[in-house]
């Protein structure tokens, strides 16, 4: 040829003897002919060079390149490349095919943008069993990228990386520039285009695309897949990590001159991520023999173990089991620890965060470093102590959220994180696993009483039982929840009690007990209008009971709403039970309006169903005011607190028989009060510095760990029993509800109906009547059309 071809198509080749002649056959049947076919072949065994050659013959537009050895699809490629005099290449497998008018339209598109990219759909052929969501994937996304934005939305965070090369004509000196950028001899028996895919789009500066589907690609119709049945077959899928690894350098090179180097960064750790779960997903799913183990160390032996978490997080969360057992666990709870993170779900009102900025004050007075970390700071009402740092686990997705994670543990030089959010998130492995490949150790904070996942009908319990052993340790807040864990098989667990609040710890200190109210018994409420856990209609009904018994009493409600009840709804129901004249809602209350509020009750009145530790009934007693609660048997600062008055769940009359007798007998209710100051100083003198201390370098107390006891197992028992017959009979409580709100309106739909039917029949048989009379006449004539149309039918079959 000695015109200059319009494109070069580059085809490499090995063993492609049954299908070559048909894919070269479609590039030589596009409708432009100026262009050439560079036939690479890799040393195939079988006919295709001698295939070929015999197309050279016929078509001088066809060249055939052979390499003396096997040297991988990837030189085979750079060489057609090396060798290509048009100005513009496509590639071609040799086992798929060209459409006819790919050349014309890639070209124009090129030429009309001024492109050195143009993208194209692709067409799947596949077997029937297979399913072609492969293929949709392939497809393009974006009309037109420039510069730097090219590689970040054609290699965007969370989606399987896509490299192929053949979904692109690409300008010639793009290509060559990007192998210039390597090592001549390289050679990769997986993912063999991805290096080169990745670096031309990171240099290229304008890419379009069309919807069209130019190329036509055939599953699996040359190589099939292998099964990992030896550690051989395994790095020979591990190879592919070599290729994206090849690139680091020039990725590097390529970053240093960006004016925002992420945008080729984070794009090259998506691949890198992709890559590596693909390679997880061989590993994985092996039975937990020797040759999983050789398998993952392979692995692991070629990507950072944070990488590997970080895959698993992005792309193949069922890879969590395995890697729960095979990660290393870190015993770093010792004298080095200097830097602590606190981490957190957010810093708006609620108990557990309240605990979180006590425990960091508590921290820093024993001498350490801390930082607290939140998922967001969005809404925040409290404020770190002095000298504690906040920053905020940024990112959309859980993944993301995870590599902001890891990157804020290394900037703060963290030795051991305190993560407080362990039971409101299921992802909380994926971040203890995370830290361990840093060698930082994670202890997990439970805010509430272990059966809480039963009470709350789900499968949690499971979960939790599964992955706790991810973390160094766990603290819970009863002698009862390490008594549940321990059953569970968690040995690491210990009790501790919550430090005082931010409120706690700056209410004046009383030393002498309340006197008993003179007039109506003022009662109190604080906390968040949950009905769920906290039980707050049930105040209404202990209201109710009360007025019955012809106490005279004020109730104060003190707190926010709550996605299942609202003060208007509480008011409501108050109403209902004739009570709302002694109800006051005051919605949440801050500073000194709080303390005027909680100074001026007489009584703490507590229905909650399940708590782990509630931080009010302490700031409660400290103040002097006796406690009347529904039972909760398992919590540690009930156990010998003779500042409560209990009673049975659910037993309204009961409890308003305590608030009773506190109003009745002046001597019971100072008794009571000189209970509670002595159980809330009890509560806020532990040494929380030194037990802080002595949790973070491993020195607690055994009395922390105490071994489960029959008596033990026989209350969780009958607790686990209580709640799950609890969840029974609100389910069929729900469930007839539900049905008789629906047999009520098919009755409101048949009524309906009928009512309607009466309203419109007349004037409905009248407009129908013509229209009747019209089709009766229209159906002979469409009679001998009707045949007609069978005849042609018949004729053409």
């Amino acid at each position: 040829m000695s015109m200059r071809p319009l494109v070069s198509i580059v085809i490499p080749m090995f063993n492609d003897q049954e299908y070559v002649a048909t894919a070269i056959q479609s590039c030589l049947q596009q409708t432009v002919s100026d262009i050439e076919v560079i036939c690479v072949d890799d040393a195939s065994t079988d006919a295709t060079c001698e295939l070929v050659e015999s197309i050279v013959e016929l078509d001088s537009r066809v060249r055939l390149i052979r390499q003396d050895s096997n040297r991988s699809a990837f030189q085979a490629r750079r060489v057609g490349v090396m060798a290509a005099r048009a100005d513009h290449v496509l590639f071609l497998d040799g086992d798929d095919e060209l459409k006819p008018e790919a050349v014309e339209i890639t070209t124009r598109l090129a030429d009309a943008a001024g492109a050195d990219v143009v993208g194209f759909g692709v067409e799947g052929v596949f077997p029937a069993q297979v399913s072609g969501s492969f293929v949709k994937q392939l497809q393009p996304k974006h009309r037109r990228l420039d510069g730097e934005n090219i590689a970040p939305a054609l290699f965007p965070e969370g989606d399987i990386v896509q490299g192929q090369l053949w979904r692109y004509l690409w300008a010639t000196g793009l290509l060559q520039s990007a192998y210039a950028a390597l090592a001549e001899d390289l050679s990769f028996p997986r993912a063999n285009d991805i290096p080169i895919s990745f670096l031309a789009l990171a240099m290229a500066q304008r890419y379009v695309s069309t919807e069209a589907r130019l190329y036509r690609y055939f599953w699996r119709r040359g190589a099939s897949g292998r099964d990992v049945e030896s550690l051989e077959d395994f790095e020979f899928y591990l190879g592919a990590l070599d290729s994206i690894a090849a690139i680091g350098d020039a990725v590097g090179d390529l970053a240093k001159i960006r004016q925002d180097p992420a945008t080729i960064l984070r794009p090259y750790q998506t691949a890198r991520l992709s890559i590596i779960q693909s390679i997880l997903r061989y590993c994985a799913p092996m039975q937990a023999t020797e040759l999983q183990e050789s398998c993952y160390a392979s692995l692991h032996a070629k990507a950072r173990p944070s990488e590997i978490v970080l895959a698993a997080a992005w792309f193949y969360r069922g890879a969590l089991p395995f890697l729960a057992q095979h990660s290393e666990r870190v015993h770093g709870l010792d004298s080095s620890v200097k830097r602590v993170m606190i981490v957190t779900g957010n810093l708006k009102s609620g108990g557990a965060q309240g605990v979180v900025i006590s425990q960091a004050r508590h921290l820093v007075d024993a001498g350490f470093n801390v930082v607290i970390a939140a998922r967001t700071l969005r809404d925040a009402i409290h404020t770190p102590p002095s000298g504690v740092e906040l920053v905020e686990i940024s990112g959309g997705a859980m993944p993301e959220k995870l590599d902001t994670y890891l990157k804020l543990c290394r900037e703060h030089q963290v030795d051991a994180i305190i993560d407080h959010w362990v039971l409101y998130n299921d992802d909380f492995p994926f971040f203890a696993l995370a830290a361990r490949t840093l060698g930082i150790p994670t202890i997990g904070w439970i805010h509430n009483f272990a059966l809480r996942p039963v009470f709350d009908f789900n499968t949690r319990i499971q979960h939790l039982s599964r992955y706790l052993g991810t973390l160094a340790r766990v603290v819970v807040l009863s002698h009862t929840d390490v008594a549940f864990w321990k059953l569970q098989g968690i040995s690491d667990v210990v009790y501790l009690p919550n430090p005082p609040s931010p409120l706690l710890a700056s209410l004046p200190h009383r030393t002498v007990p309340r006197e008993a109210p003179v007039g109506p018994i003022r009662l109190f409420w604080w906390g968040r209008l949950q009905q769920h856990t906290k039980r707050v209609r049930s105040l209404v009904d202990v209201a109710a009971a009360l007025r019955k018994s012809g106490v005279e009493f004020s109730l104060t409600v003190i707190g926010p709403d709550s996605p299942d009840l609202h003060a208007d709804q509480l008011f409501k129901y108050a109403e209902e039970l004739g009570v709302s004249d002694a109800l006051t809602l005051t919605g949440p209350l801050q500073g000194s309006e709080l303390l005027d509020a909680l100074n001026s009750a007489d009584v703490y009145v507590s229905t909650s169903a399940i708590e782990g530790y509630p931080l009010a009934l302490t700031e409660a007693q400290v103040l002097g005011l006796p406690v009347v609660m529904f039972e909760l048997p398992w919590l540690a600062v009930a156990e010998a607190n003779r500042g409560i008055l209990t009673a049975p769940q659910g037993d309204h009359l009961a409890l308003a028989t305590q608030i009773a007798h506190l109003s009745n007998d002046r001597d019971a209710y100072a008794l009571h009060s000189a209970a509670s100051l002595a159980a809330g100083h009890d509560a806020i003198s532990h040494d929380f510095d030194a037990l802080y201390r002595q949790l973070l370098t491993s020195e607690l107390p055994s009395e922390h760990s105490p071994e489960a006891t029959l008596e033990d197992a026989q209350m969780l028992l009958r607790l686990a029993i209580y709640f799950s017959e609890q969840n029974v009979g609100r389910e069929a409580r729900s469930k007839s509800k539900i049905s008789q709100e629906r047999d009520a309106e098919r009755k409101e739909v048949r009524r309906l109906s009928r009512e309607l039917a009466k309203r419109t029949e007349p004037q409905t048989v009248q407009l129908l009547r013509p229209a009747g009379r019209a089709l009766l006449r229209l159906v002979p004539r469409l009679r001998p059309l009707a045949h007609k149309f069978n005849n042609i039918v018949r004729s053409t079959r």
